[in-house]
């Protein structure tokens, strides 16, 4: 009898520790992302001159000065970047030009790429990238526009933001 009372204490006490030695299962959740390299970007800040314009050219609503290119260009692109895209921002209004935020009254500025596309705030333009050279260049064309006529002396100035994206 005193061997059956000590079996079965031995048995609760190894059914007590058991369950309290039962596996839980366990997730293990990895995430990444492959992707492209980027470019070196050669041109970091473009400034485009548009000399002195004169308000005698730019009186009557739609007059504009002529264009000035600009590139954008970046190397070095690693094997298997195929294409970049650019995307510009910049201060506009519901004329969709870029606003002037110099001293000059009535005066916009204008992008475009060299096919005569609009770039305006919020635009993008994907180019692919030259498997000989692994470069990519956006040709662009900028100029001054007066959407209502009437422009006035002072200075002009926009800045246009381009973000780079790679794949």
């Amino acid at each position: 009898m005193n061997c059956t009372k000590s079996g079965s204490l031995l048995a609760a006490l190894l059914l007590m520790v058991s369950t309290g030695l039962q596996a839980a299962d366990v997730t293990i959740t990895v995430n990444g992302r492959v992707v492209a390299k980027p470019c070196t970007v050669s041109v970091i800040n473009a400034n485009v001159d548009l000399g002195n314009l004169y308000t005698y050219n730019l009186a009557s609503a739609g007059d504009k000065t002529v264009w000035h290119d600009v590139s954008l260009e970046l190397t070095n692109c690693p094997v298997g970047t195929s294409k970049v895209t650019a995307t510009f921002t910049g201060i506009s209004d519901s004329t969709g030009y870029y606003v002037n935020q110099g001293s000059a009254g009535n005066i916009y500025l204008e992008l475009q790429d060299r096919n005569a596309s609009a770039l305006g705030n919020g635009t993008t333009k994907t180019i692919q990238v030259n498997d000989s050279t692994q470069a990519a260049t956006f040709p662009l064309q900028v100029r001054a526009i007066t959407v209502n006529g009437g422009a006035t002396q002072g200075s002009i100035q926009a800045v246009i933001n381009v973000t780079y994206t790679w794949a």
